[in-house]
């Protein structure tokens, strides 16, 4: 059920939730959403380095592994920081095709798509961050 359009902080929202928590509580998952196995994929500037999620925080935090591997590879992150990894990643081999043929083989039922990650990249092509270009 839609409910009324209201505006908040300059926007405008509808549907069937508002832009409160509270409005949340209530939904109900499908029963076919807990049941079926999924795939997840995150193709976005993260992957240059290919050292695991979280990469785009744990580089800064002297003493992790990705800082080490950071520091080894592309110099102090206060030289060569997250900004420049995001300048290297191109999805010139991006191929949509395969990877859901991939999720599928290994059983997913559902392929949930990424737009952002938690590092602000977005995964499409974005007035905000260079993305899929």
């Amino acid at each position: 059920m839609d409910r009324e359009i209201l505006s908040f902080s300059r926007e405008t929202f509808t549907g069937s939730f508002l832009p409160f928590w509270e409005s949340l509580k209530s939904y109900q998952c499908p029963d076919w959403f807990g049941m079926r196995s999924s795939g997840y994929g995150a193709l976005e500037s993260q992957c240059v380095p290919e050292q695991g999620d979280w990469y785009a925080r744990n580089m800064y935090i002297q003493g992790s592994g990705q800082y080490e591997y950071h520091v080894k590879r592309y110099g102090h992150p206060s030289q060569f920081g997250y900004k420049d990894i995001c300048h290297l990643w191109k999805a010139d081999r991006w191929d949509p095709d395969a990877l859901v043929k991939l999720y599928k083989q290994a059983g997913a039922e559902y392929l949930v798509s990424l737009a952002t990650h938690h590092d602000n990249f977005d995964c499409w092509n974005s007035k905000h961050s260079h993305g899929m270009r």
